[in-house]
């Protein structure tokens, strides 16, 4: 089980993926920290977990969704990539393999969603 969970979404405004999380989850709390940083909280798995939305979290068009849980419904983020393309029609990108601490693994290698292709690509 990953500790938490982070993907990135491009040009997808904020309200979209809110309602994405309302329609999927119980919403319990929403505030604005500040204007490109929304934060909820939503219950998953009878657990409370914290949700932030940055945007322009990587470049001015992605936007993060972090998930700072290990009690999602997600067994990586390349599963939670999966639903959120499917829900909100964006592009999606996430770590290929999930974050680790020790990992052998390129920190630019990536997994993309889109709707011309799936898969693992170079993001630098």
């Amino acid at each position: 089980m990953q500790t938490d969970i982070e993907i990135y979404v491009l040009s997808c405004p904020t309200e979209k993926i809110i309602n994405w999380l309302e329609s999927t989850f119980t919403l319990v709390k929403k505030s604005a920290p500040s204007s490109l940083c929304s934060k909820v909280t939503v219950i998953m798995n009878d657990h409370d977990v914290e949700v932030t939305i940055l945007e322009q979290a990587a470049g001015k068009r992605f936007t993060s969704i972090w998930f700072n849980s290990d009690q999602t419904p997600w067994e990586n983020d390349i599963a939670c990539a999966k639903q959120a393309f499917n829900a909100l029609n964006c592009e999606v990108r996430c770590n290929f393999q999930g974050w680790e601490e020790e990992g052998e693994q390129d920190p630019d290698q990536w997994w993309r969603i889109n709707s011309y292709e799936e898969g693992p690509f170079i993001w630098n």
